[in-house]
């Protein structure tokens, strides 16, 4: 079952395998980027990267449709992780089933950004598809770097990018 979408752009990390791994239990994690996925020493390392009793994967947008119909119905625990929210549109299109709710966590300042919250940043188009998914499609989006952290929706943050 997948437990958890995330979107942060630093993918896998220590946070990441400390805090959410045990928060969430997870037993899996798919990744879901380009770059990652299409060199082949990076894949290793993130492959490589999962603890004990941990599998890691990783696959580009285009390939990733049957691991995430795979982990649907899985029997372990699954976070799926992007670097930026414009992957939200690929993947619900792909798996309309995907569980309804996406954290997105630190996203790296670029030109044209506008800051969410401390260490998110998003741009104009990756604002558009957060609105549209949240205002239009029904999936709950929310801010939150770790889970101790506040959450916070897209209503309380709307307003700062409009």
């Amino acid at each position: 079952m997948i437990s958890l979408i995330r979107c942060d752009d630093r993918l896998i990390h220590g946070q990441c395998m400390v805090r959410l791994v045990q928060h969430f239990k997870l037993n899996q994690i798919i990744v879901i980027d380009d770059m990652t996925a299409t060199n082949s020493i990076l894949k290793t390392i993130f492959e490589k990267s999962a603890m004990p009793g941990m599998k890691i994967n990783v696959f580009t947008h285009t390939n990733s449709k049957e691991a995430l119909e795979e982990a649907l119905t899985s029997k372990m625990s699954v976070m799926v992780v992007f670097r930026f929210p414009t992957t939200i549109k690929t993947i619900f299109e792909q798996v309309p089933e995907l569980p309804k709710s996406v954290m997105i966590g630190p996203v790296q300042m670029r030109n044209g950004c506008k800051e969410i919250q401390l260490g998110t940043y998003l741009s104009a188009e990756e604002i558009e598809v957060v609105k549209e998914h949240v205002e239009q499609k029904g999936i709950d989006i929310y801010f939150q770097v770790i889970p101790e952290q506040k959450r916070l929706s897209w209503n309380d943050v709307k307003n700062k990018v409009s």
